[in-house]
């Protein structure tokens, strides 16, 4: 019965909730089913898979801050590729993403396994994984530097990805360029519907 009168009732399920720690701000979105808590002072990036419709928002956010234009270009490909959330840094360098997908691989292990196969192949060292907890449910975190192109050149990046395999969807959050004890707070008030 409740099934169907949830069914029935054509509206959107609300984005779930979570605290946000001093400093920090939630930042959610019913129709994706998420929420997440950043820094206050980051800045939300609306993603789309529609080119034009992302150059049109990411024009606006150039336009009030030019330090962000190298993490809106990595913000345009997020969009065409599963990107699902991102907000940065004032300074256009520290950020946070989630790319969801439903991935070839049938264990979190196998995901892990090739992720770092990945990830060193573009460059990555200093790779090292620990068990984690994202969205309430048992996951994976990766932590590595990474060269990441910027207006600068290639600069190292510290990195965290947070993985979760639930309902055969990958979840990969990702931390860069901020401090570690921020990308935890991140990752600890993820959650999803």
């Amino acid at each position: 019965m409740f099934v169907s009168l949830v069914a029935c009732s054509g509206g959107q399920e609300p984005a779930p909730t979570t605290v946000a720690p001093d400093g920090f701000v939630v930042m959610s979105d019913a129709k994706e089913g998420l929420a997440v808590a950043v820094p206050s002072t980051w800045i939300r990036i609306p993603l789309s898979y529609n080119p034009a419709v992302f150059d049109k928002d990411a024009n606006e956010l150039r336009k009030n801050n030019p330090k962000l234009a190298s993490i809106l270009s990595q913000a345009r490909l997020l969009g065409q590729s599963q990107g699902k959330f991102m907000a940065v840094a004032p300074d256009g360098v520290a950020n946070v993403n989630l790319t969801v997908d439903k991935p070839k691989e049938k264990t979190i292990e196998e995901i892990i396994t090739n992720s770092i196969t990945g990830l060193k192949n573009f460059g990555a060292s200093n790779v090292a994984q620990e068990p984690t907890t994202l969205a309430g449910k048992p996951g994976v975190k990766l932590t590595f530097r990474l060269p990441v192109n910027t207006d600068a050149g290639d600069v190292p990046t510290d990195e965290s990805q947070y993985y979760l395999l639930q309902n055969k969807q990958a979840y990969i959050l990702t931390v860069a360029a901020a401090p570690a004890a921020v990308a935890n707070a991140i990752a600890a008030s993820f959650r999803l519907r």
